[in-house]
């Protein structure tokens, strides 16, 4: 029977899924599957249900060797290191929003204050 293991991860711009099958033979096949935004418990259910069967596996060279347990250290680094990528991601995200938010009030303030001034205007003129 095939082993098989799945990542979900985001490769900076999409979320994607690579999956490895490991063949009783010996041999590794590996596909990619691209989600877009980040996938919510449906989006994954849909994906192992439905287009699961559908993906195109690979076959790659298992002449690398795969490390299968990590040490409690090397863990909790890769988790720092992880978290850490995270971190900066959130971080550049927000800033994004924010300048998108302040970019918006800046029109918003902009378009009130010609209204109020075309308004001052037509007062003036008795109209």
């Amino acid at each position: 029977m095939a082993r098989v293991i799945s990542t979900i991860m985001y490769n900076g711009q999409f979320w994607i899924a690579l999956v490895e099958k490991y063949e009783d033979d010996g041999t590794l096949l590996v596909a990619k599957y691209t989600f877009g935004p980040e996938p919510t418990n449906t989006d994954l259910i849909d994906f192992y249900l439905n287009k699961y069967h559908l993906l195109q596996f690979h076959i790659c060279d298992s002449r690398h060797r795969i490390k299968k347990e990590f040490s409690h250290k090397e863990s909790e680094r890769n988790t720092k290191k992880s978290f850490q990528v995270f971190s900066e991601e959130q971080k550049k995200f927000l800033r994004m929003k924010q300048k998108e938010r302040q970019i918006k009030k800046n029109i918003e303030q902009k378009e009130k204050y010609q209204l109020k001034s075309k308004k001052r205007k037509e007062k003036k003129r008795g109209h």
